[in-house]
């Protein structure tokens, strides 16, 4: 079962948490235990220590070993602390340990407690561990000292259950910072799921062709401000697509509708017998099928680009010469506007179709030469930069508004409302141009200062 993003970070987010508090949990209670086992060891030395200090005191202050009251007072202490204390002289003769029934109450005691030590601490070894101190007078050996207790350390009921509450409160802090993670993984989630799910509408919005809806807003979060500002661009480009396309089928359909209409209307005419049948009557009608024959073609190489159907046929040949036979094919038309045509460049061979960069020199030499003014001027250059072709196409025409610069490469789009039949008249002259330069892995670029005449530079690899 897939779950939302809301949901996985959640997820994720109590995950690692939980992983991360166990873990430190652990590692602090482990460290806990350790290090209060180094001290209370420590302080068990010590105290160890200061009831032999207390004997050898009590053999200086008596000179001599006093009788078994001498001993009671830090053999009960002792017993109160869980330590059985045996005194021996130097020829080892029981000096002083505590009575039977004592002993016995002191061995119940620790049983007693054990239990309790081992639901506060956890399972411990409780054997009843026994150490010898020497003691002495002087530097003089007068005497040993049993101790016996259960260990390897002696634990009391104020460390169990300073060492019990320390854990206690160590999964209180747990519990909470666990709490606190779910409340704040929600919050995050919610502040990042939140914006993506308003673009995943926005997107199902555009997915069914409603382009009106409003965008979602702009976050602080750098990636899905990213991502809403480039649905937006999406969303701005299929809507211009959409109402190019829209005004293309109405272009097209009002040119088919026009050529068939006089057409019909000559051949109605002619069938009865309104007009005699002439060769310019038929003329006009034949002139009228070649018009709608153009508009055909148009259609299929929109179909065929839109398609990715072109195919690339690489040859080398020599591309000035190339724009040279091109260039004749326009004498005509030059000669006709008085424009003043310039070929400037030199012998330079390049791999690439030979039948597309025909059909790229055409549109762009068609194009300038549609929007160039009688007397205007027009220049094709070529040169070798960098083991580059740049290519340029520059005019004296009429220039493209600068809000439309942007758009002039797109299928469909024309700078100029007024349509005509031939193919840069369908608004894909420069679509074409675009698709042919991006085939062959180079870039076009247009700079225009409306008025004043344009600037196409293509840039082509040499070898590709």
């Amino acid at each position: 079962m897939k779950r939302t993003i809301k949901w996985q970070f959640i997820f994720s987010f109590i995950s690692i948490s939980f992983i991360i508090i166990g873990a430190f949990s652990i590692m602090t209670i482990t460290l806990m235990d350790n290090h209060f086992a180094k001290y209370v060891a420590a302080r068990q030395d010590s105290e160890l220590a200061v009831y032999t200090n207390d004997l050898e005191t009590i053999y200086k202050k008596n000179k001599g070993w006093p009788n078994t009251t001498g001993f009671e007072q830090i053999g009960f202490e002792s017993l109160h602390n869980s330590i059985i204390l045996n005194v021996y002289d130097n020829e080892n003769k029981l000096l002083w340990k505590p009575s039977t029934s004592d002993e016995i109450k002191n061995k119940q005691k620790i049983q007693d407690t054990i239990p309790r030590m081992n639901n506060m601490m956890g399972e411990m070894n409780h054997d009843f561990v026994n150490k010898t101190f020497p003691l002495f007078s002087k530097e003089e050996k007068i005497g040993e000292v049993l101790f016996s207790y259960v260990g390897p350390t002696t634990y009391s009921e104020h460390d169990a259950f300073f060492i019990a509450d320390m854990k206690k409160n160590l999964i209180i802090v747990a519990a909470v910072a666990l709490v606190l993670s779910i409340f704040f993984a929600g919050l995050f989630a919610k502040q990042i799921s939140g914006p993506i799910v308003k673009v995943k509408n926005f997107t199902k919005g555009i997915s069914k062709g409603d382009y009106t809806s409003v965008s979602p807003e702009k976050t602080e979060i750098k990636e899905i401000d990213d991502l809403i500002l480039s649905v937006n661009d999406l969303s701005t480009q299929l809507e211009n697509q959409q109402d190019i396309r829209n005004q293309l089928s109405s272009d097209i359909a009002h040119e088919i509708r026009t050529p068939l209409t006089t057409l019909k209307g000559n051949l109605e005419a002619m069938i009865d017998g309104i007009w005699e049948v002439t060769d310019d009557r038929l003329q006009v009608c034949y002139d009228e099928v070649n018009r709608i024959t153009r508009l055909i073609g148009s259609i299929d190489t929109i179909n065929e680009i839109e398609s990715h159907q072109d195919v690339l046929h690489k040859t080398s040949f020599d591309l000035y010469v190339l724009s040279k036979n091109i260039s004749t094919n326009f004498e005509a038309l030059f000669a006709k506007k008085s424009i003043h045509y310039i070929l400037d460049g030199n012998p330079l061979f390049l791999t690439a179709d030979k039948d597309k960069m025909s059909q790229l020199i055409t549109n762009l030499l068609s194009n300038a030469i549609k929007f160039t003014q009688n007397d205007g001027r027009i220049t094709l250059k070529i040169r070798n930069e960098k083991n580059q072709v740049i290519l340029t196409v520059t005019d004296t025409g009429e220039g493209i508004h600068p809000q439309e610069v942007g758009r002039i490469f797109e299928r469909f789009y024309m700078s100029d409302p007024s349509r005509q039949t031939n193919l840069s008249g369908q608004g894909i002259g420069l679509s074409i141009v675009k698709s042919i330069v991006n085939a062959h892995k180079g870039s076009i670029t247009a700079q225009s200062k409306y008025g004043e005449g344009s600037v196409f530079t293509i840039v082509l690899p040499v070898k590709k």
